[in-house]
């Protein structure tokens, strides 16, 4: 078992006076991207948290947590990226989170990109099956998200840092 991941700063920090201080957008792709995005909500205990993932509602929260179930997208199924795009930004206009949270994959990536056009502080993570390099929309997401985080210290890097695992 890996060392528990702590940010070094109170999430919330990053927010300054914004108007939505504690909406954070958590959201990730299914399996093991969403098993990690759940170990990370206890940093989130003093905001209001919106999950969204794509699939169906799990197990893992309760009938009150507000939850979205948003379109899936691969590099496999491009062909559906202009709906998951479109479903995103009615969730950002709905719920105007003050941070977006993401593990990934390809729809976390696309929320990042949006998130910065809405002024929205973002945080990548890395997922930790990427233990020998960076994924894909890792790599992009270190140049869009405001913190961009990996799960293995050897990966870590100028524009990604290693605070510890989350599994």
């Amino acid at each position: 078992m890996g060392t528990t991941l702590y940010f070094p700063f109170e999430p919330t920090q990053l927010l300054g006076n914004s108007m939505n201080k504690n909406k954070v957008l958590a959201l990730s792709s299914p399996g093991g991207h969403w098993v990690q995005l759940c170990r990370l909500i206890p940093a989130f205990k003093n905001s209001n948290v919106v999950y969204a993932c794509t699939y169906n509602k799990a197990s893992e929260l309760s009938d009150d947590d507000n939850y979205y179930v948003i379109g899936d997208v691969s590099r496999d199924s491009i062909q559906r990226i202009f709906s998951v795009i479109l479903g995103i930004v009615k969730i950002l206009k709905k719920e105007k989170p003050a941070i977006i949270i993401t593990t990934g994959a390809l729809p976390g990536l696309i929320t990042i990109f949006l998130g910065r056009c809405y002024g929205i502080k973002t945080i990548w993570l890395d997922s930790i099956a990427n233990s020998e390099k960076i994924s894909m929309s890792g790599k992009i997401a270190s140049y869009l998200a405001h913190h961009s985080f990996t799960q293995w210290e050897n990966l870590s890097g100028k524009r990604i840092k290693y605070i510890g695992r989350v599994i």
